[in-house]
């Protein structure tokens, strides 16, 4: 078949919702489908040279960078990817604070003279002037941002693609995801809008499924959800035993949406070897035996995973999301310390849904639960978890399912 995958994102820059883009690219792929791909320039930003399509994809792009977008690729080029000191000097810490403070001063000024689809409505703007011959069996479009799902629709209305069915890809809900009554009203409207062009519509978490059919009851019908493919399989052998056990956690931990003190003090009580990598990286200081990182590029993020025996995967505090990196650290050998947060009801869904795999280990987003799984897990007592590659998140079956829901 031939499809077209829409999104307002550069792909190549290093961010765990374009991982996922390019696995479903890569799924498509290797199911044998040919694919074309409309998405953003990126020579403004600073790319991942393992951010690649796959060969034979089509690529269009278009360039649409805001004067908001300019200001944070600004203050990122500053940061640099060496560990966090113990104690960062105080000139550097307070020259850090007034940059940023500044900075972050004219993003806000700027971000409220932008509409509900914010930065992005730069590049629709330029990349609605898209067209192409080509009768494609599925148009895909994938949120983030959600500015792909508007361009998507702009693009068939002026018949400047041609599809016979539209899939939203929604990897996080618009409206409940922005903060501030007004936004939430204008988000509100042109997410039900949006949601009402679309033949099928797949969200990636069963609680995000329940809540978004809740909340627009006139599209529930046309929605479902699948998980998040795996990005690679990571083959690389496991050192075992290997002493003292190094634990990674890799992500972003923004207070909130993620609560890492936790297992951050757990981590130091227990005393185990700890790196942490992802953002904001100057919350919690390193120690003796944690090491604390920014987002590292793949290159320079896999000889620390490799190292690695056990992943550490963080649920968001609230909302039912599921970071994507579970998936990942599903298709290892290593073992995951999968640390449930949210409320209860929202913890029980997904026990259900992975505890049976007896993949993981289980425990609350307390000191006290993490500390003792990190016990558990040092005494080899892992019950019934068994540490080996799971096939169920595989990119072939996730796309696979995606365009064929049962």
């Amino acid at each position: 078949m031939k499809i077209l995958i829409v999104n307002g994102d550069c792909l190549q820059v290093n961010s765990s919702a374009n991982l996922c883009h390019l696995a479903y690219i890569r799924g498509l792929v290797d199911s044998g489908h040919t694919i074309d791909v409309l998405s953003a320039d990126g020579r403004s930003y600073k790319l991942d040279p393992a951010m690649q399509l796959p060969e034979g994809v089509e690529n269009y792009t278009y360039y649409g960078v805001s004067l908001y977008e300019k200001l944070s690729l600004k203050k990122t080029a500053a940061s640099n990817t060496a560990p966090v000191p113990v104690a960062p000097a105080p000139q550097t810490r307070e020259k850090t604070s007034l940059l940023g403070t500044a900075i972050g001063k004219a993003k806000r000024l700027l971000l409220n003279c932008y509409g509900p689809y914010g930065i992005y409505a730069t590049f629709i703007r330029k990349a609605k002037k898209f067209r192409s011959h080509k009768h494609y069996d599925y148009v895909i479009s994938l949120a983030t941002p959600p500015s792909s799902h508007l361009l998507t629709h702009k693009l068939l209305k002026k018949g400047r693609i041609h599809a016979e069915q539209w899939i939203q890809i929604w990897e996080d809900p618009w409206c409940v995801d922005i903060h501030g009554l007004n936004a939430k009203k204008s988000v509100f409207k042109a997410e039900k809008r949006l949601l009402t062009y679309a033949q099928k519509v797949c969200y990636v978490s069963p609680l995000t499924l329940r809540n978004q059919q809740k909340l627009f009851p006139e599209s529930a019908h046309k929605m479902y959800w699948q998980p998040l493919p795996y990005y690679y399989k990571d083959e690389a052998p496991v050192a075992v035993p290997q002493k003292p056990t190094v634990y990674g956690y890799f992500g972003d931990y923004v207070p909130a949406s993620r609560n890492l003190e936790p297992f951050y003090t757990a981590a130091k009580e227990t005393g185990i070897t700890l790196n942490i990598c992802g953002t904001p990286h100057t919350l919690f200081p390193s120690t003796e035996n944690i090491t604390i990182y920014p987002r590292l590029p793949l290159n320079k993020l896999k000889p620390l995973e490799d190292k690695t025996n056990v992943l550490v995967f963080l649920c968001n505090r609230a909302g039912g999301q599921i970071p994507g990196k579970i998936y990942q650290y599903s298709a290892t050998e290593k073992t995951v310390l999968f640390i449930m947060d949210g409320t209860e009801d929202e913890q029980e869904v997904l026990y259900d849904f992975f505890a049976p795999f007896k993949r993981f280990v289980f425990c609350q987003n307390t000191v006290e639960s993490i500390s003792a799984a990190i016990k558990r897990i040092e005494k080899g007592d892992l019950g019934d978890v068994e540490n080996k590659p799971l096939d169920a998140f595989n990119p072939i079956k996730t796309i696979q399912n995606i365009l064929n829901p049962s």
